[in-house]
């Protein structure tokens, strides 16, 4: 299931993001070899990691097996700090119900294929769910050129925001697209998910609103 995590409710995933963090450095810092990031006792951090992020946790018999974080564009974020080189077609959107996505990983004994498989089409959809839920009308997101496929096959229509750019030995492109119904039935069939993918307990512990 996927478990969402605010300020509301962290206390309750304490453990949980622990091992989110952990992931993050093994996947990011060790086997991706990203340079420039903050490890601290082998767990991978950033300033977007105040506590004002939203995480967005797959858990499964209690074991963290992928995750990603939503940022509200009203708070500083990735994009406009980090790569805003990647909006500069279109600028950097920035509101109450436009969220931004990041860091968004599977272990790697959950992925299957080029593209990651079923786990990772579970984070997805909760994302998706999650920003339905709170009213959310758009998300901006950073991602590898090499998804532009899987994005077409599933039927996700983004919106880039500028041109790719060659960032840690890949290339990048930033873009974002509406939340609809419809891109939470497409995920659903392509990625053959039945029903929503939230866990309840974690909705009614956590703040259903965009922080600002």
């Amino acid at each position: 299931m996927i478990h969402i995590v605010t300020e509301a409710n962290r206390d309750d995933y304490l453990d949980q993001l622990d091992e989110f963090h952990k992931l993050r450095n093994d996947i990011y810092v060790v086997e991706r070899g990203w340079t420039g990031l903050k490890s601290i006792d082998g767990r991978e951090y950033d300033q977007f990691d105040d506590g004002r992020s939203t995480y967005v946790l797959s858990i499964e018999e209690d074991r963290v097996i992928g995750g990603a974080r939503l940022r509200p564009t009203t708070l500083p974020h990735m994009l406009e700090e980090v790569c805003p080189q990647l909006a500069e077609v279109r600028g950097i959107p920035r509101g109450t119900n436009i969220i931004e996505w990041t860091r968004v990983f599977v272990i790697k004994e959950r992925r299957e294929g080029r593209y990651d498989g079923k786990a990772i089409g579970e984070i997805f959809a909760g994302v998706v769910e999650y920003c339905e839920r709170i009213g959310a009308r758009q998300v901006q997101f950073v991602f590898e050129t090499r998804w532009l496929q899987r994005f077409s096959e599933i039927g996700w229509k983004l919106k880039p925001l500028g041109l790719p750019d060659f960032i840690a030995n890949d290339w990048w492109m930033a873009a974002t697209f509406e939340v609809e119904p419809q891109l939470t039935h497409a995920l659903r069939r392509y990625f053959h998910l039945e029903g929503e993918v939230l866990a309840d307990h974690s909705l009614r512990a956590a703040e259903l609103r965009i922080a600002s």
